[in-house]
């Protein structure tokens, strides 16, 4: 069994941007017990969860149909929000500034490929594309008060098939197949 996502793979400048906004969040304003790794951070496109081995094909052709369906995807960095009842601190998207069609489009065409090729129990709930910066949080954050940081902008050419590890008790997300959207 392999634990699989689909998502955007976020360039190295936001990566390292997002690191310093950590630390910073992390003095200041966030009591969370577990920080995301900043070199996995990533936009969530779906979340299948544990896949038996046999069918990783099947998954791969699903992402493979769902890219050809968008075009590479414009992002600007927005808002700090929370899911105060899953303790999760993250960073939005501006939805004005980003290609937020596209990006539902893409999470609804790879739900419905990988759903015509085999039987997952995926997640229902609505789609909120958001970076993760912080789970487990010890006290809720008054988003409100948090200033904006400093937009960040970027096209992301491809959708990604995710594996989600441990190795040696350290988080791993090695990608283990690259899509560019829009090409056949």
């Amino acid at each position: 069994m392999r634990r699989l996502f689909f998502g955007l793979e976020l360039p190295d400048d936001w990566k390292e941007n997002l690191r310093h906004l950590q630390s910073t969040l992390q003095t200041h304003h966030v009591d969370a017990s577990a920080w995301s790794n900043p070199s996995l951070l990533h936009i969530t496109v779906l979340f299948l969860g544990l896949v038996p081995e046999e069918q990783l094909p099947l998954i791969v052709d699903a992402g493979q149909a769902a890219a050809t369906s968008s075009s590479p995807i414009r992002l600007t960095s927005g808002d700090y929000g929370q899911f105060s009842r899953n303790k999760v601190f993250w960073l939005g998207l501006r939805r004005n500034d980003t290609d937020w069609e596209k990006l539902v489009h893409l999470h609804e065409s790879v739900k419905k490929e990988v759903l015509s090729r085999m039987s997952l129990d995926l997640d229902e709930k609505h789609y909120k594309p958001h970076i993760t910066m912080a789970r487990k949080l010890r006290a809720q954050v008054d988003v409100d008060k948090l200033a904006a940081p400093a937009a960040m902008k970027t096209t992301i050419p491809d959708l990604c098939l995710f594996e989600s590890l441990r190795i040696d008790g350290q988080l791993s997300y090695p990608v283990r197949a690259r899509f560019p959207l829009g090409s056949q």
